[in-house]
């Protein structure tokens, strides 16, 4: 059929035109929404510092930096001190499991701890016990840490704070408080300090929003809720949650642990792991 009449050509030929336009911004606009669901901006945590790859001893400052070549984005750390008050990393009470020692860390000198190499996988290396000064001289400026405190008094407390400050690391560390009532305590030793709250139920959640100055929350599975989860990214706070055990034994048995977990989970920001690399693979795939 030919059209002679213009205004009706002109018409068509702005009704495909348009027709079109509005076709193809839908299938844009459905692509980038699907796009925004799929790819998700979580940081990975090494749990002990260990990044998956398991080729060293959890914790140490080999681990450590491999941790800091790979690439990841906040280390977790174990702090316990010694006879003599000094500050080290490892994970355990007892030196038994992770060293050719035996006995309580809490009962040896940091001088007697020296003289111990630590083991990986049943083997005894030639790698010490780091303390916590060695691995702040060694991240400072590359790294978030994630500082798991295992060791109980305000002292304690104080002398962590002084050391950071003495690196000038507040903004790469994070105080894990495993009690919200010890917030107040640690606050007021170092206002600039960033605390990471642990949180087992919605009063504690209702509670750490009381403080303006905590933007990271550790969640308890029992605790999570889609909507709360969300409301709290909403509002800026970092979500955190452990993919530890059960998920990750899935992932390293049939590769399906992360998918379940982030179904299971899909509201958090930041997630700690045995397997590090495997996740942040996960993550960019």
């Amino acid at each position: 059929m030919v059209i002679n009449n213009p205004i009706v050509s002109l018409s068509l030929v702005c009704l495909i035109f348009f027709g079109h336009t509005i076709l193809s911004f839908a299938q844009i606009k459905h692509h980038s929404t699907s796009g925004r669901e799929s790819k998700r901006n979580i940081k990975v945590v090494a749990h002990r510092a260990n990044n998956g790859e398991e080729k060293y001893p959890e914790n140490s400052i080999t681990m450590i930096q491999s941790c800091l070549d790979q690439g990841l984005q906040i280390l977790e750390l174990d702090i316990r001190q010694t006879k003599d008050k000094q500050l080290v990393i490892l994970h355990d009470k007892t030196v038994d499991r992770t060293t050719n020692g035996k006995g309580n860390i809490a009962d040896l000198t940091l001088q007697e701890l020296q003289q111990l190499n630590l083991k990986h996988e049943g083997k005894i290396t030639r790698l010490k016990i780091p303390t916590l000064e060695e691995v702040l001289k060694l991240t400072k400026g590359k790294v978030m840490l994630d500082l798991d405190i295992k060791i109980e008094g305000e002292d304690s407390y104080r002398r962590i704070v002084d050391l950071v400050k003495k690196y000038d690391m507040n903004e790469n560390v994070l105080f894990f408080l495993y009690d919200v009532a010890d917030i107040p305590t640690l606050h007021k030793l170092a206002p600039n300090a960033q605390i990471l709250a642990r949180v087992r139920n919605s009063e504690e959640i209702n509670l750490v929003q009381q403080y303006p100055f905590i933007r990271y929350i550790h969640i308890d599975e029992e605790c999570y809720a889609d909507a709360t989860m969300k409301s709290l990214i909403d509002k800026g706070y970092e979500v955190w949650l452990n993919s530890l055990g059960y998920y990750d034994r899935l992932q390293k048995s049939n590769g399906t642990g992360f998918e379940q977990f982030l179904k299971k989970y899909p509201h958090i920001t930041i997630i700690q792991t045995d397997l590090g690399l495997e996740l942040i693979r996960y993550l960019n795939r």
